[in-house]
């Protein structure tokens, strides 16, 4: 149900982005809706793995929760208050909604929030209900703690005391929250971030663009990059510090022409670049001005051996991160893959595809079959990132990881300390696709975890093999990586 024609709506999600960045609030609320990006997988992902989360702690603490068959708005807001009139232990998606007046003009605002989680407490010599925030990750945001002000002051409208509450974060082994933060009200808080939605929803045009780390979840990153692309922005430097795009903007340097007109240099001048960070600085405002390949670096020599591509993925099972399949494959992308099953030793299978599979009883067995593969050709190891190699250290049987570690090669730091690409990124999906590697069809790593999910509860090999071919593609699209890199390496 829209809200009140004569008031304008404010939620919770709009006081949250309020204090991040205020042209998604004014996006959400002015944005041509046809240009959002609702099925990046990105956003998905993090919706859907909200979801489960929030759904496997109230599990796990054994929550008394009302669930509301919400039809609309106006039937949650009064289904929630009959529920809380009821008494009942908890709410599960409570809707809660109140008109008022937020700043000096006579506008009425309506401002809606929709908790994770309501509970019933003795609190100030009566019962009350009191906000719960669910959250993945395990450390508090700024936006976490006025999000919960706006769920108090809600509350405080229907039940006439303003509550406590509580921020859950992470989950421990037994799938409990990790750490239960306390929340006490603010209202100062609150004010400050209510203000900030105020003013950026009343703004004339969209703020300015500012690229960050959480426009990747963000519905309109392709709006906003485009935005950025028109303007030359700094902000599409990659792996640049805010202060430093802003210590350069103050040195007269706005626009990326302006960077690639300077010599390295003359960069350190600036506060926040240095001798190792000016010239790659250079080169990727080069490229993305030019849009073409530059390099700048040498590659380590070690990588012109050849050797191996490995990747691996993962999933959170309470609280730690397990892999659940390994893939590697040589120089020219022939790739083996071991993968978790329901197996009491290790086991071949052909998919339908003709990939060959090691189905391994856990991810010790995956780590020696691995060490045991790699074991017959020299060369290093290369893997994208330092996550893979994390992962080693800390899953891998101590024989495994004597044989592995020293040999693994973070492939995605010498890329990046050669050459720059005209790109929004350095991922290796971004990387590959550039150079004209093909990836599966909707190549996500959540995909296809849905799918070996599939297939240990149904045995599709169908299911299976698309999430096969999604980790024998993250594999040979380094392969295609290191191909280009040593065919097109100015020091060769």
């Amino acid at each position: 149900m829209p809200a009140d024609p004569g008031s304008l709506l404010i939620t919770a999600q709009d006081v949250r982005h309020a204090l991040v960045c205020a042209r998604r609030v004014w996006l959400d609320a002015h944005g041509d809706p046809a240009l959002r990006d609702e099925a990046a997988p990105e956003t998905a992902r993090a919706f859907a793995l909200g979801v489960q989360h929030e759904a496997s702690v109230l599990a796990a603490v054994g929550a008394a929760v009302e669930y509301l068959p919400v039809e609309s708005w106006a039937h949650g807001v009064a289904l929630t208050r009959r529920l809380m009139a009821r008494g009942v232990p908890g709410i599960a998606g409570a809707c809660l909604e109140h008109r008022a007046p937020l700043d000096l003009t006579d506008r009425l605002f309506t401002v809606r929030g929709r908790p994770d989680r309501l509970v019933r407490i003795a609190y100030a010599g009566t019962q009350v209900y009191a906000p719960v925030e669910i959250k993945r990750r395990r450390d508090p945001e700024a936006p976490d703690w006025a999000q919960l002000d706006l769920y108090a002051w809600l509350l405080s409208q229907v039940q006439g005391i303003t509550p406590p509450g509580e921020l859950w974060l992470g989950a421990t082994d037994l799938g409990a929250p990790a750490r239960r933060e306390p929340h006490e009200y603010d209202e100062d808080r609150l004010m400050d971030a209510l203000l900030r939605a105020v003013a950026a929803l009343g703004a004339p045009e969209a703020p300015p663009v500012r690229l960050e780390a959480h426009c990747k979840t963000c519905p309109w990153q392709t709006t906003c990059r485009a935005a950025a692309e028109r303007e030359e922005s700094l902000d599409l430097l990659y792996n640049v510090t805010r202060a430093a795009r802003d210590g350069l903007a103050a040195a007269g340097l706005a626009r990326l022409a302006d960077i690639a007109a300077c010599a390295p240099e003359d960069l350190l001048a600036v506060r926040g670049i240095g001798p190792a960070t000016a010239p790659r600085l250079r080169a990727n405002a080069q490229a993305l001005v030019e849009r073409r390949p530059v390099w700048y670096g040498a590659l380590p020599g070690d990588l012109r051996r050849g050797g191996w591509m490995f990747d691996l993925e993962t999933y959170q099972a309470r609280g730690k991160t397990v892999p659940w399949c390994m893939g590697w494959c040589d120089t020219a992308g022939a790739t083996q893959i071991a993968l978790v099953a329901p197996v009491q030793l290790p086991e071949p299978l052909t998919l339908p595809d003709g990939q060959r599979l090691t189905l391994v009883p856990d991810s010790d067995t995956a780590w020696e079959v691995l060490a045991e593969a790699v074991a017959a050709q020299a060369g290093p190891i290369c893997h994208w990132t330092g996550y893979d190699a994390a992962i080693l250290r800390g899953s891998a049987p101590a024989a495994a990881l004597a044989g592995l570690e020293p040999r693994m090669f973070d492939l995605h730091a010498a890329f990046k300390g050669a050459v720059s690409l005209p790109l929004p990124s350095t991922s290796i999906k971004v990387v590959s696709a550039y150079l004209g590697f093909v990836w599966p069809e909707n190549p996500d790593w959540f995909a296809a975890y849905l799918d070996y999910q599939f297939w240990l509860e149904s045995g599709d090999e169908v299911a299976l093999a698309r999430a096969c071919a999604y980790q024998r593609a993250d594999v040979q699209s380094m392969a295609w990586v290191w191909r280009w890199l040593m065919a097109n390496d100015p020091a060769r």
